[in-house]
């Protein structure tokens, strides 16, 4: 027998259908009458056996197994899911109830009047010998006077505050809220300013969040005015005053504004909870998350807690308190037994996100994606297009240029947010697996870590938009970048645990056996070592997230980028993905000329798309190989990276190491017009070049060592140490060099050279010979030279030449062949 659906005898006793077998129908009565269910089987395709429901005993299911090679037969069980729901929300509210009632001195909706007790952490603010500052009051509307006094008489009444004589004072001002009530603020920014910082670090939040791995049950506990529960240190009390119309009032206890307050509130709830804290419990200043695996074992926990804050008379807020839940809201994210992810408050705001319109809009919105670039697939990259928004200098409101690429990254992120993976809590006990790939734009990396079924599961994304030395790294120190990055990333992860790394770049596993590799990798070889990393290869196709990561966005993509683009690519461009197909077919608009679409139909064929770019056949011999069109904004940037980065090679050095990777349709001619106008190439070939002089005269032939000619070579790019500028000699005798980098080119350093490189080491010379800069020609170096009995010459004004023996070693020295 076969059957789609199986009754029991549950449903037969409840609706008591009629079977009608003829027309394969039922008929149950309801109070309105009968109605008709009309039953159909299920349309399954012809390739899907249709005995997969059996209603069978212990043996029929033996002989099947056996007969059709089942791996696997589920027992499937329908319940009211609504009434399981009911009954966890009656038993968490019962809960509740229970521990609302035996801890009711902790809960209260109101601070209790009076000063909070001594404790071991007071609010200390150190300003030193600085004096006591004092700002007159902000003049206010009739309506914040009335708050104003209102908010006083509060504050004096639960004895928060007391009327002073301090000579220091702080302003009031008032903030609107969103329900359009007041809140007092006091402008303690002249006091912030003297106060010595505090270094106790807040938590970081994302190793708060990996200690809630096997974690199932959650109760989050805020602390009711948490500030007004610390107490100011008694000799400090004078500093909290603030000035009003009304008179001058100083707080006894921590008020909102002050420098320190934040590590002064988290330093005293880490004394208070220090023997369960990374245990049971994770403190974020006022806010208190209890985490356990089992539901007994968390009703003991929170007992635990709220006996701690009862000892410490610290109060809690009961309409914010939530106990018992499978699923908490927690410093922005939802945690829960499956995983963590964004709170669905911010994953609504970055939804509902207006187009920014200037620099500070685009920051606030990257700034709050930012947040949650764990959960995001290559952020860095998507970002790429609004981050470049915000280079430069300027107002903060400044406007930007929205262009196509910018709203195209804009939806990207918001997609991407609104539709974030479930991160898996990391479990110390098991090993984990890093997934590593680079692109030209990027490097890509993902956590990840097998669960009981051995099924691999992502614990964090992170991704690195490559800068513009780093597009210039061959592919292998790219690939090695992207471990190297991931590596620094999850440190804490990966520090003394059982862990792999793949990567799709096959020649990174040997790593170890590299006869010459270059400085660069040596370096990174070496820090890497350090974390004992076992590196496998993976093939690309296999090693999809990483690889997406590192290639989702062209980071340099310019807003211009389309309308610089020819007519015909432009519009390939701007079509979706969806509609690739267009391209192939010639789908091509009217304006452009019959023989450009001639000239498109006979290039179509040496086009293909992947991954949304545009790639061109290229024949080497035999073998057909892919290399990647570069877009216009990219083309410059290129040239001059391998250009500058081979030692400003020549055309041909150029263009052959370009066409490996790239291709574009003017690429010869854009080499020759961007490289004839290198400055330093220009300046490198002339100088070889002969023209003509002036006879030369030859000069008497001095003893060794007996002439030395002077010269600075600079500016030049400052080193570790600060050094600019090269200070060169030349014995004319010998041609001997002597060079010293030195920070700045003044007549000390000339003089300190001429002692320390020449006199202390070759003996006093009868001569020495410079150009007529300032650093030359100065009363130092003159004294000096006097002392010494030096003859001092200089060369004629702006005639080089007249020093040529130094001039000649220092273009020597710095010369090359374009």
């Amino acid at each position: 027998m076969k059957f789609d659906v199986i009754l029991g005898q549950q449903w037969f006793r409840d609706a008591r259908p009629i079977p009608d077998w003829g027309n394969c129908t039922w008929l149950l009565p309801a109070r309105s009458g009968v109605e008709k269910v009309i039953l159909s089987p299920i349309q399954v395709a012809a390739s899907v056996p249709q005995d997969l429901v059996y209603l069978i005993s212990k043996k029929q299911v033996q002989r099947i197994i056996k007969k059709n090679k089942t791996d696997e037969i589920y027992l499937v069980h329908f319940s009211n899911s609504d009434q399981d729901e009911k009954e966890q929300c009656t038993a968490r509210v019962t809960l509740q109830r229970e521990l609302l009632n035996e801890f009711n001195d902790v809960f209260r909706d109101d601070l209790p009047p009076g000063l909070p007790p001594v404790r071991i952490v007071e609010h200390v603010i150190d300003t030193g010998d600085s004096k006591p500052i004092s700002r007159p009051p902000f003049k206010m509307s009739p309506r914040e006077l009335d708050e104003l006094q209102k908010q006083l008489k509060e504050l004096l009444t639960l004895g928060l505050i007391r009327p002073s004589s301090s000579p220091w004072g702080a302003p009031v001002l008032f903030v609107r809220k969103k329900d359009g009530t007041l809140r007092m603020c006091i402008d303690y920014r002249a006091v912030n300013s003297l106060t010595r910082r505090l270094n106790t670090p807040l938590p970081r939040i994302d190793e708060c969040l990996e200690r809630l791995g096997g974690s199932k049950y959650f109760s989050s506990i805020d602390l009711k005015s948490g500030y007004h529960q610390v107490r100011i240190k008694d000799v400090d009390i004078a500093k909290t005053a603030f000035n009003t119309r009304y008179g001058s009032f100083e707080f006894l206890v921590l008020p909102f504004g002050l420098t320190n307050s934040p590590p002064t509130f988290q330093k005293m709830m880490n004394a208070v909870l220090e023997d369960y804290l990374d245990k049971f419990v994770l403190v974020y200043l006022d806010d208190i998350l209890v985490y356990s695996k089992s539901e007994e074992e968390h009703l003991e926990h929170l007992r635990l807690v709220l006996q701690k804050l009862r000892e410490n008379k610290l109060f809690a807020n009961p309409k914010k308190c939530i106990f018992n839940q499978t699923s908490v809201e927690f410093l922005g994210y939802r945690v829960s037994a499956k995983g963590i992810l964004p709170s669905e408050s911010k994953i609504v705001a970055v939804k509902d996100w207006p187009r920014p319109t200037n620099v500070q809009e685009v920051r606030q919105f990257v700034g709050l994606c930012s947040h949650y670039r764990r959960f995001i697939p290559g952020f860095s990259s998507v970002a790429a297009p609004l981050t470049d928004l915000t280079k430069g200098v300027g107002a903060k409101r400044r406007s930007i240029e929205w262009s196509a690429v910018c709203q195209d990254a804009f939806d990207k992120m918001k997609a991407l947010m609104t539709s974030s993976p479930v991160l898996q809590h990391p479990d110390l006990s098991k090993p984990f697996v890093i997934e590593t790939d680079a692109s030209d734009f990027g490097v890509g990396a993902v956590l990840l870590q097998r669960d009981d079924n051995d099924v691999l599961h992502p614990l964090a994304y992170e991704s690195k938009k490559l800068s513009s030395t780093e597009k210039g790294y061959p592919i292998q120190e790219r690939e090695l970048l992207a471990v190297l990055h991931a590596l620094r990333t999850w440190r804490c992860f990966v520090d003394g645990a059982k862990y792999v790394v793949y990567t799709d770049h096959n020649p990174l596993q040997y790593l170890r056996s590299q006869t010459k590799p270059t400085p660069r990798l040596v370096r990174w070889i070496s820090e890497i070592e350090t974390y004992s990393p076992t590196i496998k290869y993976k093939p690309g196709k296999e090693n999809g997230v990483p690889d997406s990561l590192s290639r989702c966005c062209d980071a340099d993509t310019s807003g211009n980028m389309l309308n610089m683009e020819p007519d015909y690519l432009s519009v390939a461009k701007e079509l979706p993905e969806a509609d690739w197909p267009l391209y192939y077919n010639l789908e091509m608009p009217n304006n452009i000329s019959d023989a450009m679409k001639q000239r498109i139909a006979r290039e179509k064929d040496k086009f293909v798309v992947q991954d949304g770019q545009v790639w061109r056949r290229v024949k080497v011999g035999t073998r057909v190989s892919l290399v990647q069109f570069c877009p216009f904004s990219r083309r410059a940037d290129l040239v001059s990276q391998f250009h500058e980065g081979f030692g400003h090679a020549g055309q041909a050095t150029v263009f052959d190491l370009l066409k490996k990777r790239w291709w574009w349709p003017t690429m010869r001619l854009d080499l020759n017009n961007w490289l004839s106008s290198c400055q330093q190439c220009q300046l490198a070939a002339g100088a070889g070049k002969s023209k003509h002089h002036a006879p030369m005269i030859p000069s008497d032939v001095p003893s060794v060592f007996a002439r030395w000619h002077l010269d600075f070579v600079g500016e030049l790019p400052t080193t570790k140490r600060g050094n600019r500028w090269l200070l060169t000699a030349v014995d004319f005798a010998t041609n001997w060099p002597i060079a010293r980098a030195v920070p700045d080119a003044t007549a000390e350093a000339v003089a300190d050279f001429i002692y320390e490189e020449i006199v202390m080491r070759f003996g006093c010379p009868a001569e020495i010979v410079t150009d007529r800069g300032a650093n030359f020609t100065s009363k130092l170096v003159k004294q000096y030279t006097d002392r010494v009995k030096v003859t001092h010459k200089l060369t004629s004004a702006f005639h080089p030449r007249t020093n040529g023996k130094c001039e000649r070693r220092v273009i020597g020295t710095s010369g090359h062949d374009g």
